[in-house]
């Protein structure tokens, strides 16, 4: 990138005002982000800590210790069946997170079931046989670990949006001398309340995880983009780790997040404490923030300055450069003027407008050239081209218009030059559009060259459009002038014709001849191309074309095969 002279000043001005601000603001960035770091730890931690507290203390306080005292009294031959029945029906009414207990005797075809009539209702409205889902099987009631101190299986009911955890005691001394036990089936609604009224969720989430990589309840339905998170917590889960880890995690879209694992030993979850590092060092952005408005504001003031001091230095020197965007955009009428600094750069700016004349000068002399010449000047080593040439393939266009001997018999020589400019215009735009070059003007006749890739495909083209532009010609002149075209592709000779003081860059050759001739024969509206044109084309194109009788013409002994495409609209 390149500086001017007032940009220079106006930099060196701010980093002399910025440079101390942004050492004394990046040592104490530096601290206070260290310091943020720190209590965002300990926050997360902490969290983390009060979730699986709470989460033991909901299942070995709220409800292992009745449920023991349940157990106890159960068992043995104290009370009878009905009173047996009667207490589990207390202990449901007891506690309200229980929705149903249920006993199984071996021997007993079928367990007995209490369940609490609330939630036995809610269950009725969504499902045919609530008990189906209140069941305790084998499989769901057998102890995680061999421990009746931890929940069993963990259901979701998904008709409710219920989560419902097992607890399976063994009743000691059995029933009626046969081996029993107490199943219970725990409503989790109370954690889940806990996790979604946590103070926590303001500034970050929490996410409860199953061995499945399930979302038990959190604050939001999906975290599939943290998969290095869920990843450690299944490695902490799958290990039993009653620890607490700490650490940032890169996420699947390239932010940085800050996460606390822990897993409480009562149920077969992973705990996830999460805060974006964004949200976590928000007092950093803003106290950047802040100093960023300072360090404007100082820069303001100096730049303010220097740009003052600046402007009395650089204005000439601008004005030169604004100038040399003009000429560069084509503009060759802009002139550097009122620069009267009386120095080198006055002087420079004279100079430079004497360059713009005489750039406008040759820019003039260009127009009476073809682009060809221009090439081949441009393309010379040598300080003038030479005489001779190179055979080069190309497809070459005559153009003549039809009825133009009549037409300016009968019109003042200025009008038939005016319409004869407005139709050589459109004609030249069209061949431009069409990558070919005009190589000469001869009268009312263009002789244009197409020499890039898909030459003979696009002189034909460009044929076409010349056609169907002849129509809007003819109605915004007047004047009733047609056109005929001759086309031929083939080897010719390129480059300089002529003599040492007056040289043309053309093409030459019998091919040349040929497309002059097929042009001279050409009907109004009509385009008349050769056998080797037509070999050249595309199909889709060739197919539009009409064959007729060969034609015989000037500089060829036998016939030729011409085709001809019939316009406007062919």
């Amino acid at each position: 990138m390149k500086f001017n002279l007032r940009n220079k000043l106006m930099l060196f001005t701010a980093v002399i005002a910025i440079l101390p601000l942004v050492v004394a603001g990046q040592s104490i960035i530096r601290v206070a982000r260290d310091e943020l770091k720190s209590a965002a730890n300990e926050q997360l931690v902490g969290t983390a800590r009060q979730l699986t507290d709470e989460f033991n203390a909901f299942y070995e306080y709220s409800l292992l210790a009745p449920l023991d005292l349940i157990r106890n009294a159960i068992g043995g031959e104290l009370l009878d069946s009905q009173g047996k029945i009667t207490l589990l029906k207390q202990g449901i009414a007891d506690l309200p997170d229980i929705v149903s207990l249920q006993v199984d005797v071996d021997g007993m075809p079928r367990p007995i079931i209490i369940s609490q009539e609330t939630y036995f209702k809610k269950l009725n409205d969504h499902v045919a046989e609530p008990l189906d889902i209140l069941r305790v099987t084998q499989e769901n009631g057998k102890p995680r670990g061999n421990s009746f101190k931890a929940v069993n299986g963990i259901d979701f009911i998904e008709e409710t949006g219920d989560w419902l955890a097992v607890a399976s005691l063994p009743i000691e001394g059995g029933i009626a001398g046969r081996r029993a036990t107490l199943h219970a089936r725990i409503n989790l609604d109370r954690l889940k309340s806990f996790v979604s009224d946590h103070p926590f969720n303001r500034t970050g989430d929490i996410h409860i995880l199953d061995t499945g990589r399930n979302i038990v309840f959190g604050t939001s339905d999906s975290i599939a983009d943290h998969s290095n998170v869920i990843d450690a917590a299944m490695s902490m889960l799958k290990s039993g780790s009653a620890t607490i880890a700490v650490e940032p995690f890169t996420l699947d879209d390239g932010a940085v997040t800050l996460a606390a694992i822990a897993v409480p030993r009562t149920f077969p979850w992973a705990i996830l404490v999460e805060k974006s590092e964004a949200d976590a060092y928000q007092p950093v952005t803003d106290m950047i923030r802040k100093l960023l408005q300072w360090v404007a504001i100082g820069l303001i003031v100096a730049m303010a300055g220097a740009f003052l001091f600046a402007m009395g230095i650089s204005r000439p020197i601008l004005k030169i450069s604004s100038a040399a965007l003009e000429i560069a955009k084509g503009n060759l009428n802009t002139r550097v003027s009122n620069v009267r600094s009386r120095d080198e750069i006055e002087e420079l700016a004279n100079r430079f407008n004497e360059m713009i004349v005489q750039l406008n000068e040759r820019f003039e002399l260009q127009k009476f050239v073809s682009r060809g010449t221009m090439k081949a000047i441009l393309g010379n080593d040598e300080r003038e081209v030479s005489l001779g040439g190179e055979r080069r393939r190309v497809a070459i266009m005559f153009a003549d218009i039809r009825g133009y001997t009549n037409f300016s018999e009968s019109r003042e020589p200025e009008e038939v030059v005016e319409v004869l400019n407005s139709y050589f215009q459109i004609i030249s735009d069209i061949v431009t559009q069409h990558h070919g070059d005009i190589d000469k003007f001869v009268g009312d006749e263009i002789m244009a060259v197409f020499g890039e890739a898909d030459m003979t495909k696009n002189a034909v083209e460009c044929a076409m459009s010349i056609m169907n532009s002849m129509e809007k010609m003819t109605s915004d002149s007047g004047a009733e002038l047609r056109i005929g075209i001759g086309i031929n592709t083939g080897e010719v000779v390129v480059g300089a014709m002529g003599s040492s003081q007056r040289k043309d860059f053309t093409v030459l050759g019998d091919n040349v001849n040929l497309a002059a001739r097929l042009c001279s024969h050409a009907g109004p509206d009509e385009t008349w191309v050769s056998k080797d044109v037509m070999a050249d084309l595309p199909g889709d194109i060739a197919s539009l074309a009409r064959e007729i009788e060969p034609v015989s013409v000037k500089g060829k002994a036998n016939a030729i095969d011409v085709f001809v495409f019939d316009g406007p609209d062919y």
